[in-house]
């Protein structure tokens, strides 16, 4: 817990941010219902999002790994098949910066297989944890990642397939909660991570049941263009496509012509070439 010290040099909330936002009143409504002190909540937890891509890849059990050798304690895991809603309203704020073809490959993404929502909790206090998470999550752009962030660790792939999300800071903390969890799952969640108790057995199980009933696959681009070209060269595609706009045509061929493509790798192809930003 957060000293007395500590929560006197918290800073003050500034009034308005998310004060119409119905995401985070849900949560704010449901940490008073329960006598939770909002502020401190949203200090000492943080989420990470691990997503379908690090469920492919077989990246969600090294991530867990990760934060237990970086401080981290689990206190929360839950499975959560997200849908374009869940998209929207976490990227609520920014998501009309994304293509609409950004847009429909994430969507076809979150299909793919429940992701792995996990509160989290650190011992140093210096900082909300979110915003420590956040800094050791790195950035989605794979160029700008460095050794011993999280993304780089998992060895995320494209700007798009980066594998984990977290929110930035305490008040994200509590909007993206009840966008993950509607009452009376919402309650529960809060519950438990104010009793503290480790959840990693938990996250490990949930873990498990997800990658258990998947083929593992590569997230590296020219697996999946080999991949993709073996199935089109066995139905008489002609020539193997050589740049990004031909292997673009060449899927928008194949779904016209109804000619099944792996989904995951026609998203690895996809997210490598479609422009990500409006």
């Amino acid at each position: 817990m957060i000293s007395a010290d500590r929560i006197e040099s918290m800073p003050v909330p500034q009034p308005g941010r998310y004060d119409s936002d119905t995401y985070f009143i849900e949560t704010c409504d449901a940490l008073a219902a329960l006598n939770v002190d909002r502020d401190t909540f949203g200090y000492e937890n943080a989420i990470l999002l691990l997503k379908p891509d690090a469920a492919v890849t077989g990246a969600m059990r090294p991530a867990i790994d990760w934060l237990l050798e970086h401080g981290y304690r689990i206190v929360g895991a839950s499975a959560v098949q997200l849908t374009y809603l869940h998209l929207r309203a976490l990227w609520y704020f920014n998501w009309h910066r994304a293509t609409s073809e950004r847009r429909r490959v994430a969507d076809r993404l979150a299909a793919l297989t429940p992701s792995l929502v996990l509160v989290i909790r650190h011992s140093d206090a210096e900082q909300p944890v979110s915003v420590r998470l956040t800094a050791d999550k790195g950035p989605a752009d794979p160029a700008l990642r460095q050794p011993g962030e999280l993304r780089h660790a998992l060895a995320a792939g494209t700007y798009l397939l980066n594998k984990v999300h977290t929110p930035d800071d305490p008040d994200d903390v509590l909007r993206e909660l009840s966008i993950y969890f509607p009452e009376p799952k919402l309650s529960a969640v809060i519950s438990a991570c104010v009793a503290g108790a480790d959840a990693t057995p938990d996250a490990v199980r949930i873990v498990d049941g997800i990658e258990s009933g998947l083929e593992r696959r590569s997230g590296d681009l020219a697996a999946a263009q080999d991949a993709i070209w073996q199935g089109l060269r066995e139905v008489g595609v002609g020539n193997r496509p050589r740049t990004g706009e031909e292997w673009l045509a060449a899927l928008a061929d194949a779904e016209k012509r109804d000619i099944g493509v792996d989904p995951w790798f026609r998203i690895v192809v996809e997210s490598s070439y479609l422009p990500m930003h409006r």
